[in-house]
Formats: C-alpha cells, structure tokens, sequence
C-alpha cells in the first residue's frame, strides 16, 4: 500500500478503532492454484498475551480451508468510511484544488492456523455473537442457547476455526492532514453534515 508520510497511520488505539468498528475482512491469500479473496468477520483475540491475533471461523467447503496449510502466510485488509472530498469544501481559495478521498485502511500479514477442537469453536462463535447481538439494545439478545445441541453439533462439522497471528501491520489514515487546519475542519463539518460520522472523528482524534 502507497503510504505518504504524513498518512501513514501509527497509532495502535486508532488501528484497533478500525478493527473493532469494521470487522469484515478481506483475507487474500495466494495458494498454488490462484491468488483468492474471502471476506470474513475477524475479532481480535483479547485473551492473547502475544502478539496481535484475530479470530473466526469458515466453512469447511472455503477454498482457503482445502488450499492452504496451517502457518501459511495471508494479508488482512480492513477498511473505515471512505468518502469523495470535493475542493468546495476547502476553505483556503488562495490556490487551485482538485477533488480527492479520504479514506481509512489496515493491512495487516499473518500466518494462518486452523482450529478443529469444537470447544474452542464453540466458544469463538459465542463472544463472536454476543460482540455483535449487544449492538441492539432495543430487543433480547440472540445466544447460541437459543440453538437445539442437535442442529449446533451439525453445523459445528461445517466449518473450522481460524486463528491468525499477525506479524506486520500498515495502516493509513488519508484525512486531509495535507490541508490548512482551517480546510480540515471544514472537511469535517461537511464529512458528518452527510453521515460519516466516524470519519469525521478520526479526523479530530
């Protein structure tokens, strides 16, 4: 990823914002047959005292299961809003402008490994669902309990946990830092004016 200076993205508390706040993935990986894509929503594993690791799970009939071996090397993307940034929003009129993008993104490289012990699955796919169910607070939370242990135990044959223990990490945090702080400010106004909202606070944080 192209990453001027003064984009690039550093802060770990801002990379982990992304992370928790748009956990759909992509995870490219290159096997011997071709190079593959799969978007998958990855959480990071909390209870890990080593370096940063994500947690899912897919399907067992998933490409990435049957053409990839444990400890293969992938790439994870994440991504924020992104949004079209018109030169009328710039402030400062003292020279010509052209419009651009701001935009949010992390990749980070890993290793993958497969996890085949139900009872970590099992637990995986719980705080994957209570991390999520908890983001409505206007109905009951949706549990694994709610699941008969028959139909639980035939889809937990389905699919295989993955673990992914990163190594690298790029980020990059285009928010008009290139601008007067006059101009950036008013991009922000304009940025949460039509609903990114997240955007328009990383560019205050």
């Amino acid at each position: 990823m192209y990453v001027p200076k003064h984009f690039g993205e550093n802060r770990s508390k801002e990379i982990k914002r992304i992370i928790e706040n748009f956990p759909l993935a992509t995870i490219v990986s290159n096997s011997k047959n071709n190079l593959m894509a799969n978007h998958l929503p990855l959480l990071l594993n909390k209870s890990s005292n080593k370096k940063m690791e994500l947690v899912g799970h897919i399907a067992k009939a998933n490409n990435i299961y049957s053409e990839l071996s444990n400890n293969d090397e992938v790439m994870i993307i994440f991504r924020s809003e992104n949004a079209y940034i018109s030169p009328n929003w710039y402030l400062t009129k003292n020279k010509e402008n052209v419009p651009t993008w701001n935009y949010q993104a992390v990749h980070l490289y890993g290793n993958i490994q497969f996890i085949h012990d139900e009872k970590i699955i099992l637990n995986s796919l719980k705080v994957l669902t209570k991390h999520f169910e908890k983001e409505d607070s206007n109905k009951k939370d949706w549990n694994l309990n709610k699941v008969s242990s028959n139909f639980m135990s035939a889809m937990l044959k389905e699919i295989v946990g993955i673990r992914l223990i990163i190594s690298k990490k790029i980020a990059k945090s285009k928010l008009s830092q290139n601008r007067t702080n006059e101009d950036s400010k008013n991009v922000s106004k304009k940025l949460k004016e039509l609903g990114y909202t997240f955007l328009s606070d990383s560019m205050k944080n």
